[in-house]
């Protein structure tokens, strides 16, 4: 067993398990918070302090393993503006981030939003947004799991995790499709129009089943 501090309070928890893992086998009804227990969404953030260490460290409470003397707490969603926009009536959303995040002509690259649990380089990618280059911006936050952290570090009530979203989004609709993804995109519309097809929705379960085996053979 092992003593960590969990918010102020300290606590004995079986060695070699997740935070999320050890709160939950103490007992502790953790449930917002929660995502995908494998590292993905990002919802489980923390923030945590190793014994003997003097900075705080981030990660994520499905990944980050508990040890002898860990101070520890669950970071909750912070709250952030998320423009509302509608990409697709915009001709070139790219020349509009101006007018959906006015907020990020002020950021002055102090870099305090670099404490991404997934080790994005936050304050590059925001720097590289606000310099126009959109590219590099939607390849750094590629993997972003969108927990806000960085959101809740800016002086200057920047949203990266949200900036990051709009032009990755903004980027994929200005790129052209790739060659058998467009094909079949076409195939798909074909497929639509086709009589034999446009019946199958007004199916139920059983007369869908006998037109599989029977039909097509499946």
């Amino acid at each position: 067993m092992l003593t960590i501090e969990l918010e102020g309070r300290k606590i004995k928890v079986p060695e070699g398990l997740t935070v999320i893992e050890a709160l939950w086998d103490t007992g502790h009804d953790v449930k917002r918070g929660i995502g995908c227990l494998s590292g993905l969404c990002g919802a489980c953030t923390v923030a945590y302090l190793e014994s003997g260490a003097q900075r705080v460290k981030f990660g994520l409470g499905c990944q980050t393993v508990v040890a002898e003397g860990m101070h520890v707490i669950m970071l909750p969603y912070f709250p952030s503006r998320m423009a509302v926009y509608d990409m697709e009536s915009m001709t070139n959303p790219l020349q509009e981030v101006a007018n959906h995040y006015p907020e990020l002509a002020s950021c002055n690259d102090c870099k305090a939003c670099n404490i991404c649990p997934e080790w994005i380089d936050v304050a590059g990618f925001v720097k590289a947004a606000k310099d126009g280059a959109y590219e590099v911006t939607a390849e750094k936050v590629m993997d972003c799991h969108m927990c806000g952290l960085c959101a809740s570090r800016c002086a200057k009530s920047i949203a990266p995790h949200y900036v990051g979203l709009y032009i990755q989004r903004s980027c994929s609709r200005q790129r052209s499709l790739p060659p058998n993804l467009a094909r079949r995109l076409q195939q798909m519309e074909l497929l639509a129009k086709d009589p034999e097809f446009a019946q199958v929705p007004t199916l139920s379960a059983d007369e869908i089943e006998v037109y599989c085996y029977t039909i097509l053979g499946i």
